[in-house]
C-alpha cells in the first residue's frame, strides 16, 4: 500500500495473492472494471438462502489491521464499516459509517469525518468516532506487526506513534462521540483514499484486547455480515448480520441479501468449476482455470455462465536502468519493438489486453492517446546495432513459478532470441523470487502491479519514483524531473490538474522505456445464472458479497 508522501512501502507481488485463492482476483486488491459477459437469465431478486462457493485456501487473516491481501480485503469489507467506500464506478466516494464524504479543510491538510450514531458492533459496543481512532492506532502500533502502516503516516505524529505508542497519535482528533478529525502533515489526495480500504475499519476495543492475537479468528463484526464459522482448511461461513441497517440508503453499503455465503476451502479450481457446472455449488472460487478455459468458452452451454472484466493490474517486463548494456535508452526502446505482446496474451488464452501504457483502462488517468510500439523485430535490431550492442549478450530475467509466467518467459525468451539477446529464464519459487527482488539483485524480469487503490499514485509513485529503489522500482528507473512532478502531484488539490500532470509524468517514464508494459488481465469468472449481484468491481473484483442475491426461478 502507498506510503503518503512517496514514502518507500515493503514490495508485495500480488502474483502470490492471486495463487493463494479467492474469487476473482485474489488482491486486490486488488482490482478490475465493469462487469459483463453472460446474459441476464431474468428472474427477480429472492430474498436469503445460502449460497454456495468455495476459496483455494484460507485467507490470510480476518483481521483488519493486518490485511494487505485480496482474500482478506473483500472478506472484511463484507463484515466491517469504513467512514467512506467507493461507488459503483470505483473512481469516486460515498459515505458509509460518516454521514458525507468530507471536504479538505485547512488546504488540503485537515478533514473531519461525522459517523452517523446508533452504528454497533454484534457484541453491543459503539461504532463511533473513538473506535475508528483506535483502529488507526492499533495499526501504527509497531507490536500490532501491521503491514499497511505506510496508509497513514502523513497523519500529524503518527510516525513518532510509530517510534513511541503512547498518548495517541496528535493528529486524530476525537472532538465528540460521534466527530472525528484527522489533520495531516501535508495535503493528500490519497487520504480518502486510505479510508476507503479495509485498513480505515472501525474495531471493537474490548473484543480486539479480549482475543489479542486471535481477533481474526473471533471476529466481532459491523457490517452486512458476520462471521459464522471458520474452520480453517475446511470451511468459512458468513452470516447475514440482522443488525445492520443500511446507514446511508446507496446500493454500495446495502444490507446482506443472502443469509449465508458458504466458502468451502482448499478446493481445486476444476473441481470448483464441476460443482458450479453440476449446480452443489453457485460461484466458482478461484475463476475459470486455464485448464479449462477453452473447453468452458467454447462450449455455448455455458455462454450465461461466464462474467469477466479487466482488472486494474499491469503485467511487465523490466531491465536494470543503471547496468550496461541496459542503461543505454536505445537498447531499452528495441526492447520494446522485440518483445509479441499479441503473442504474450495469446499464450494465456487471450485472458488479457495488450498494455501500451502503465495506467489500466478504468484507473483514473488513463490516457487513450498513447499509442503503444509494435512488434518490430527489425526496427529492434537496427536499434541494438545503433547502440553499439554485441550480439549475444546474455540476460538473466527472473520470474516466480507459475503456469502463465512460464508460457510468457518461453515467449520473451525467444523475442528476445530473435534480435541476438541471449536470454537465461531464471524460474524460482515465490518466496525467492520476492527475496532477491526486494534485495535489487535481478537484472531483469517479469513482474506485476495490483492496484490498492484507484489512484495513478499507487502505478507511477510506487513503481517509478527513486526513492522506491530497489524495493519496488524494480528497474531502477530515476529520473529528478520525475520524482519531482510525482511530489507535486501526490498534493495537488486540484483533481482535473492532478490527474493531467500524471498523464504528463506518465508520457515522461514511458519515453525512458523503464519497462516493456505487458498486458491487463482479464478476470472471467463462472458464475451460476441463478446468482444476482455478480460483477467484477474495479477495486473488490467478483466479491462485493452484500451485493448477491439468489433469483427467483
Amino acid at each position: 500500500m502507498g506510503a503518503s508522501g512517496g514514502a518507500p512501502r515493503d514490495s508485495i507481488d500480488r502474483r502470490g495473492f492471486l495463487k493463494a485463492g479467492g474469487l476473482g482476483l485474489a488482491g486486490v486488491m486488488l482490482f478490475g472494471a465493469s462487469g459483463c459477459g453472460g446474459g441476464n437469465q431474468g428472474g427477480r431478486a429472492k430474498g436469503g438462502g445460502t449460497l454456495k462457493t468455495s476459496l483455494d485456501s484460507d485467507p490470510p487473516t480476518l483481521d483488519p489491521a493486518l490485511a494487505y491481501d485480496f482474500v482478506s480485503w473483500p472478506l472484511i469489507h463484507a463484515m466491517f464499516l469504513t467512514p467512506i467506500t467507493y461507488d459503483a464506478s470505483g473512481k469516486g466516494f460515498v459515505p458509509w459509517a460518516a454521514k458525507a464524504v468530507p471536504k479538505p479543510e485547512n488546504g488540503g491538510r485537515r478533514y473531519v469525518f461525522d459517523i452517523r450514531p446508533g452504528i454497533k458492533f454484534v457484541d453491543g459496543e459503539p461504532t463511533d468516532a473513538a473506535a475508528f481512532k483506535y483502529a488507526i492506532e492499533r495499526i501504527m502500533d509497531p507490536k500490532t506487526k501491521s503491514p499497511v502502516t505506510g496508509f497513514y503516516t502523513n497523519i500529524v505524529g503518527a510516525k513518532a506513534y510509530q517510534k513511541r505508542p503512547r498518548g495517541g497519535i496528535k493528529g486524530i482528533k476525537v472532538l465528540s462521540r460521534y466527530r472525528l478529525q484527522f489533520d495531516l502533515e501535508k495535503p493528500d489526495q490519497v487520504f480518502l483514499q486510505t479510508m476507503c480500504v479495509p485498513s480505515a475499519s472501525a474495531v471493537p476495543r474490548k473484543a480486539v484486547e479480549k482475543y489479542g492475537a486471535d481477533f481474526a479468528g473471533h471476529v466481532v463484526a459491523n457490517g452486512p455480515f458476520k462471521l459464522g464459522e471458520w474452520k480453517r482448511g475446511a470451511r468459512l461461513v458468513l452470516e447475514k448480520n440482522d443488525d445492520y441497517k443500511n446507514p446511508s440508503g446507496r446500493p454500495e453499503t446495502t444490507e446482506a441479501r443472502l443469509d449465508e455465503i458458504d466458502f468451502s476451502i482448499g478446493v481445486d479450481p476444476h473441481v470448483a468449476l464441476l460443482r458450479v457446472e453440476q449446480g452443489s455449488s453457485q460461484v466458482a472460487g478461484g475463476g475459470i482455470p486455464s485448464s479449462d478455459f477453452a473447453a468452458v468458452m467454447n462450449n455455448p452451454k455455458w455462454k450465461d455462465y461466464i462474467k469477466h472484466g479487466t482488472l486494474n493490474v499491469l503485467e511487465y517486463f523490466y531491465v536494470n536502468t543503471q547496468k550496461e548494456p541496459w542503461s543505454d535508452p536505445r537498447v531499452r526502446r528495441a526492447l520494446q519493438y522485440a518483445i509479441d505482446k499479441k503473442r504474450v496474451v495469446q499464450v494465456i488464452n487471450g485472458r488479457a489486453t495488450v498494455a501500451d501504457q502503465i495506467l489500466p483502462p478504468n484507473m483514473p488517468g488513463y490516457d487513450p492517446s498513447i499509442k503503444g510500439y509494435p512488434y518490430d523485430p527489425e526496427k529492434a535490431r537496427s536499434l541494438l546495432r545503433e547502440a553499439g550492442f554485441k550480439k549475444g549478450t546474455p540476460l538473466d530475467f527472473w520470474t516466480a513459478k507459475d503456469p502463465d509466467g512460464d508460457r510468457i518467459s518461453q515467449v520473451i525468451q525467444q523475442n528476445l532470441s530473435d534480435v541476438g539477446i541471449d536470454a537465461t529464464i531464471r524460474n524460482v519459487s515465490f518466496s525467492e523470487y520476492l527475496s532477491q527482488t526486494k534485495a535489487g539483485k535481478t537484472d531483469a524480469g517479469l513482474a506485476n502491479w495490483y492496484q490498492d487503490y484507484p489512484d495513478p499514485s499507487d502505478f507511477l509513485d510506487i513503481l517509478f519514483n527513486s526513492d522506491q529503489i530497489p524495493a519496488n522500482n524494480y528497474s531502477r528507473y530515476s529520473n529528478p524531473k520525475v520524482d519531482r512532478e510525482l511530489e507535486r502531484a501526490q498534493y495537488m488539490l486540484d483533481r482535473r490538474k492532478r490527474l493531467a500532470l500524471y498523464q504528463k509524468i506518465q508520457r515522461q517514464i514511458l519515453s525512458d522505456d523503464p519497462i516493456v508494459p505487458l498486458y491487463y488481465p482479464v478476470e472471467y469468472d463462472f458464475v451460476s445464472p441463478k446468482v444476482g449481484g455478480f460483477r467484477v468491481h474495479p477495486v473488490w473484483t467478483g466479491s462485493l458479497y452484500a451485493q448477491w442475491y439468489l433469483k427467483r426461478s
